[in-house]
């Protein structure tokens, strides 16, 4: 009974600041920074670690000493499959014609994240839960529905066949499992015909999971740069990590106080489906805000000061001179130019009217030109992802001090 309420409380816990209820919006990254899974593949797939890291560890070395001790007392998602588990008087014991789904991903992510891609990280049981509770914003849409349904999918496998996702899907209670095997390698006896968890985890099967997690790692980073380009949040990865990194847990989404992030459904391939694109329909990426930066559990966007954030290119801003009134009829317009932050806009005179183009080395892509330019319904000027340029760091006299 006492674990229950410890179990009921660490979801609230949880569910307040997946929401990011609390004014200091890192505060969301606490439950998450408890995974190894999300921060420690994340920081080695980034190459970078943070304070945040240090979270992971008491997870790891209580863990070798007590077995899943995290989904016994704290794993929000573990607690809820359980609880829902419990209507299905018929499903007991199911599970156990299940394979150990979650054993062999573990050298797949592992391998992925040493070759800069962790495949499946979005897996991890605290990435779901963030994903339900931290898209739930106003205004509601259908995205937010599709970013959300990881939880109610483990949910529904907790009905249909309570334990299989703790026991046999989950990579953080394998990783769990890892851990007590190291301690009882020795001295586990498993039943006849079953193999111990620690044959699974450090034969054979285990360097070839791991071999073809990095192999797929390298084959996908070389693949992705082709599609075509989203515009990122921010400090994102370059593409042909950040899609691999992100954890799809939507509290980058829900931190943006300017609702400009949406998950992607296609426009960036395959491999970055939900993954955060910007979308620059009502709002710009504002100078002076940083927020998304500030609670990427994995690393797939870094956290970044705001004097840094501003010298950071998201993507470039292309004039069309077809549907641009000053290059196409000849009318003045230089809206754009007005309402760039950056002084990315210059001009040039065509035909005695002076018309705007784009400085690619001062071109942050914030996006402040495409959503004030009065061209309708489509713009004369549109923000594009591109890859990783050098640009012009802004001076006092850009009005940043």
């Amino acid at each position: 009974m006492k674990r229950n309420w410890i179990r009921a409380l660490a979801f609230l816990v949880a569910a307040i600041l997946a929401v990011q209820f609390l004014p200091w919006r890192a505060a969301s990254l606490f439950f998450p920074s408890l995974s190894p899974i999300l921060n420690l593949l994340g920081a080695m797939a980034a190459h970078t670690a943070s304070g945040w890291l240090l979270l992971g560890l008491p997870v790891l070395i209580i863990g070798y000493f007590r077995s899943r001790w995290f989904c016994r007392y704290l794993c929000p998602v573990g607690f809820a499959a359980e609880a829902i588990g419990k209507l299905n008087g018929n499903g007991h014991r199911r599970f156990a014609r299940w394979p150990p789904i979650g054993q062999w991903l573990l050298p797949i992510l592992a391998g992925g994240a040493l070759a800069g891609y962790p495949l499946f990280i979005w897996l991890d049981p605290l990435a779901l839960f963030n994903g339900f509770f931290s898209t739930w914003r106003m205004p509601l849409a259908w995205t937010s529905f599709a970013l959300a349904a990881g939880l109610p999918a483990v949910l529904a496998i907790g009905w249909l066949a309570p334990q299989a996702w703790c026991q046999r899907i989950c990579p953080l209670g394998a990783l769990q499992d890892l851990l007590a095997a190291v301690r009882r390698r020795a001295t586990l006896r498993p039943a006849p015909g079953v193999a111990k968890p620690s044959q699974i985890i450090f034969g054979r099967r285990a360097f070839l999971g791991a071999a073809a997690g990095g192999a797929a790692a390298l084959a996908l980073r070389r693949v992705l740069p082709r599609q075509p380009l989203a515009v990122r949040p921010p400090g994102a990865q370059p593409e042909d990590k950040f899609t691999g990194m992100c954890a799809r847990c939507g509290a980058c989404i829900r931190a943006c106080p300017y609702g400009i992030l949406r998950p992607d459904f296609g426009a960036s391939g395959l491999a970055g489906f939900l993954t955060p694109v910007v979308d620059y329909a009502k709002a710009h990426c504002f100078e002076y805000c940083h927020e998304c930066t500030r609670v990427c559990p994995t690393g797939a966007i870094e956290r970044v000061a705001l004097a840094a954030k501003r010298d950071r290119a998201m993507g470039l801003a292309e004039v069309d001179p077809h549907q641009c009134i000053a290059w196409r009829d000849g009318q003045y317009c230089l809206v754009c130019h007005e309402y760039c932050p950056y002084l990315a806009i210059d001009t040039v005179d065509n035909r005695g009217v002076l018309c705007p183009v784009v400085k690619p080395d001062m071109c942050r892509g914030c996006g402040a030109c495409q959503v004030n330019c009065p061209a309708r319904p489509v713009k004369a000027i549109v923000v594009k992802g591109t890859p990783p340029r050098e640009i012009r760091p802004l001076d006092d006299a850009a009005g940043f001090g």
